[in-house]
């Protein structure tokens, strides 16, 4: 009996043993992996790049949630050939969930369900003295671990670049919220592409402010972009001085911007690096809706003599793939105005209820045209339609360029004749066809008009006063009336036009314009050539 008592107590004191050492093993395994998960965090964290420094008040880890804590963290990046900080974020916490520590500990991947940034304010300097190669992709090539996440999380937060040298804000974009998912380090990466992949993401923000040179402002009340589209409201485009203002700091002419655009849309957007490594961006179809701009230039200021070569170049030497299969403006608006005169106000060109589309515009369409259609009420009440296509991949770049322009009071173009023109007109112009078939240099243009009682008035220097007998003389050349029949037009027989290759693919228009009106109101009216 003793004996079986003894050892039913030995019994007893091996269970109970066994269960103390389980209980201890279940409170300290997790204190010790705790512990170890946070010296391994320690230990990645001093193991960042020399140029990379990052600091917190405090770590907690949890073995058993799998979650992570930053308390307060502090990352600076800066230039690696310099000591300068390029990068800097204040965080109040940093949260990571769902991190398999497993990975981590026996297999150095860092496997992460979310991780969540609240409340960061985010600071970009920017340093013209440092070289685009240091703000590559170098970090990410530093980084020795295998790094997966699900989902990474950006909210409430504050992005600010700066000029390094002044710290001037460049851009600003205040309550920043951002998503990506499957965030994938790439095991080879490539310089020149980004060091990671994703499966998609979400970007919003609220009153974007963007420095983009020195005297133009890019703002956005609201945006949104993902991976396949993006929407930006209230979005303007400014110079960032009055026109005075603008006129007294710049040496040679320059437009002063007045844009805003009620909603700008990108669908069905794709951009990246294409197998050559080079850039691309493209979108099925662009809305502009609203557009309102006024755009001025003071004729006063010295002339920019470089060269201004046409859209089909521009587009073709761009650097990088675009294709925009279609670009739709709808309920637009255009105010354009220069002044000639220091005696006299700007000369003004208006267009209302514009709406407009454009097919393939970009470098990527190869043989396809590039069609510009444009609609709107010229100066208050004429309809005008013009249609433009121009071919980017044709290195001689020609273009057509036609008009339709309805009936107008030739009074109405006088606001802009005759402070730009020193001429201005009497009567109605029934109805102006014109078509110019041209390149960079020279152009020949095809123009008829229908017109009654027109007059033309030559005026002073100052743009206001009239000269009376030339006046007088121009007239005994000009035909009042197009013809006595309804239906007939005066036609116009112009040689080449040449063009002035300093200025701007709408002056060489204009100058077409001016050589067929004055071709088919002085000459016979009879167009001795079809073009």
């Amino acid at each position: 009996m003793k004996f079986y008592l003894y050892n039913m107590k030995r019994s007893h004191k091996k269970k109970i043993v066994i269960i103390s050492v389980i209980l201890v093993l279940a409170v300290a395994l997790p204190i010790i992996g705790n512990l170890i998960i946070e010296n391994k965090i320690s230990t990645l964290i001093n193991s960042l790049p020399k140029h990379v420094d990052v600091v917190y008040s405090d770590i907690n880890a949890s073995m058993l949630s799998g979650n992570l804590e930053l308390e307060s963290p502090r990352i600076k990046v800066k230039g690696e050939t310099t000591d300068s900080i390029i990068f800097s974020a204040e965080l109040e916490q940093l949260r990571i969930s769902d991190l398999s520590y497993w990975d981590y500990i026996f297999n150095d991947e860092l496997s992460i369900g979310a991780i969540n940034i609240e409340n960061a304010i985010i600071k970009y300097s920017y340093n013209p003295l440092i070289e685009n190669k240091n703000y590559s992709s170098n970090t990410f090539d530093k980084i020795k671990n295998s790094i997966h996440v699900e989902t990474i999380a950006v909210t409430n937060s504050d992005v600010l670049v700066t000029n390094f040298e002044t710290d001037s804000t460049l851009l600003s974009l205040p309550r920043f919220n951002f998503e990506l998912s499957d965030f994938q380090t790439k095991s080879e990466p490539n310089k020149k592409q980004i060091p990671f992949t994703y499966k998609g993401f979400i970007l919003e923000g609220e009153n974007l402010k963007w420095s983009i040179n020195a005297y133009e402002n890019l703002s956005s009340q609201s945006l949104r972009i993902t991976d396949s589209s993006a929407v930006f409201e209230a979005f303007g485009l400014k110079t960032k001085y009055t026109t005075q203002q603008l006129s007294d700091i710049i040496n040679k002419e320059r437009d002063h911007f007045d844009l805003t655009i009620n909603q700008l849309t990108f669908k069905n957007l794709d951009y990246g690096f294409n197998t050559e490594d080079k850039f691309y961006l493209n979108s099925k179809r662009v809305e502009v809706d609203q557009p309102q701009a006024e755009i001025y230039r003071d004729k006063l200021v010295a002339d920019d003599l470089t060269e201004k070569p046409l859209y089909s170049k521009m587009l073709r030497n761009l650097g990088f793939n675009l294709g925009m299969d279609e670009v739709v403006l709808e309920n637009g608006y255009l105010k354009y105005s220069e002044k000639m005169n220091a005696d006299s106000k700007a000369g003004t060109l208006e267009f209302k209820d514009l709406q407009a589309s454009i097919i393939n515009l970009g470098n990527i369409y190869g043989e396809k045209d590039t069609k510009i259609n444009v609609k709107s009420l010229f100066m208050e009440s004429s309809p005008m339609e013009v249609d433009w296509s121009f071919k980017v991949q044709d290195t001689a770049d020609r273009f057509v360029f036609k008009t339709d322009l309805g009936r107008i009071q030739a009074e109405e173009m006088n606001q802009f004749t005759g402070p730009n023109l020193n001429t201005q007109f009497e009567g109605v112009l029934e109805q102006t066809y014109f078509t110019v078939n041209g390149n960079p240099y020279t152009s020949i243009v095809d123009l008829k008009v229908r017109y009654d009682d027109l007059k033309v008035i030559a005026l002073k220097e100052n743009g206001k006063d009239k000269k009376t007998l030339l006046s007088g003389i121009i007239n005994l050349f000009v035909s009042n009336d197009s013809e006595n029949k309804a239906n007939d037009f005066r036609h116009s027989d112009t040689e080449q036009v040449e063009r002035d290759t300093t200025k701007s693919v709408f002056n060489f228009i204009w100058l077409n314009i001016q050589d067929g009106l004055k071709s088919a109101m002085v000459g016979d009216g009879k167009r001795e050539k079809d073009y």
